[in-house]
């Protein structure tokens, strides 16, 4: 059993036999926060009920409310929007919100970090950036391996685990750009921080040398850079992508933690994968987006193309498009390509 802090506190429960996620109590004013939830008007959101929400506002009960856990956000997988409510926290863990687009922390005053875990960078809404006392709040993405997940709490900005003879050896960074690098083994730092990511694994690894395999030469280095750090892109995780494999993706985003450090100049390397059936353009100034080489196209995210004047698609393609905010007042033009 949880509780959340506060005058009036409303005890989030677990129960099975019933299917019980919350219990609403007469008077507690902070239950109004799962009325929206509670969809048969029964005081008691179900999980089912829980996992269909898809907007979560913890304000209402004020600020004598005060949230000390977050760990019930895991039955709301399903969150785009949510307001984090009153809380002294400095670091919110929500990375079971796979979804998540938008975080209001306007009451979360001391908040400095949100740890998330899907794809995309939600938007942080309601900081004072007036308030001189209030830093902004930063987000983390989710790793799985603990050690390399406890690093990157530690201070460090680029975590990489390597794997050799049976043995886990961390590359990490004070910079995630920039570097310099070390090497983390045995619970030290067995080598410090002050060479490049080159000279790390050129000299504490053993480099196999074999064929180099024949894979994409591609026209955009950002295109590139997202396509290897994509796990679902580089699934054989040789630092190459394979025709094969590029074939083979259906959903494709170029937007994330690093995308406003890295502007995507050219839409070249999307006939690599004709089979895309969702993309996410990422950070772009063009204002030309040619997906015409992806005719199974039926989800196109521009939002962040900011200068977009023209889309052209392939022939009797008609996904669902994201515009972003029209630039100069004039909405972007779709041309068709025959293919």
């Amino acid at each position: 059993m949880m509780a959340f802090m506060g005058v009036m506190p409303t005890y989030v429960m677990a129960q099975k036999a019933t299917d019980a996620f919350v219990k609403m109590e007469e008077h507690n004013m902070f239950s109004q926060c799962f009325v929206p939830c509670d969809t048969n008007g029964d005081g008691i959101v179900t999980y089912g009920e829980a996992a269909a929400a898809t907007m979560l506002s913890l304000e209402k009960g004020g600020r004598m409310n005060i949230i000390e856990d977050y760990s019930f956000l895991k039955y709301f997988p399903n969150l785009v929007a949510l307001s984090v409510g009153n809380t002294t926290l400095e670091v919110i863990d929500m990375h079971y919100l796979k979804k998540l687009r938008i975080v209001n922390v306007t009451n979360a005053l001391w908040l400095k970090k949100i740890i998330v875990g899907g794809d995309f960078a939600p938007e942080i809404t309601g900081e004072n950036v007036e308030d001189p006392n209030r830093e902004s709040v930063k987000v983390e993405f989710w790793v799985e391996d603990s050690v390399a997940r406890e690093l990157l709490h530690s201070g460090y900005d680029y975590v990489e685990p390597i794997k050799q003879d049976g043995q886990t050896f961390y590359v990490v960074g004070k910079s995630a750009i920039d570097g310099p690098y070390g090497l983390w083994h045995n619970g030290k730092l067995e080598v410090p921080c002050e060479y490049s990511l080159e000279a790390i694994k050129e000299n504490y690894f053993t480099v196999q040398v074999q064929e180099a395999p024949v894979g994409i030469d591609f026209k955009d280095e950002g295109v590139r850079d997202f396509c290897l750090r994509n796990k679902h892109v580089d699934v054989d995780k040789d630092g190459n992508i394979s025709l094969d494999e590029a074939a083979a993706v259906t959903k494709l985003s170029l937007m994330n933690f690093r995308s406003f450090i890295r502007n995507i100049k050219s839409y070249e390397d999307l006939l690599y994968f004709p089979n895309l059936e969702y993309f996410h353009a990422g950070f772009s100034y063009a204002e030309t987006v040619d997906v015409s080489c992806c005719p199974k196209l039926k989800e196109l995210d521009l939002s962040d193309c900011r200068m977009l004047k023209r889309i052209v698609l392939a022939k009797g393609c008609k996904p669902e498009i994201k515009y972003p905010v029209a630039y100069k007042g004039e909405q972007a033009k779709i041309e068709y390509k025959k293919q």
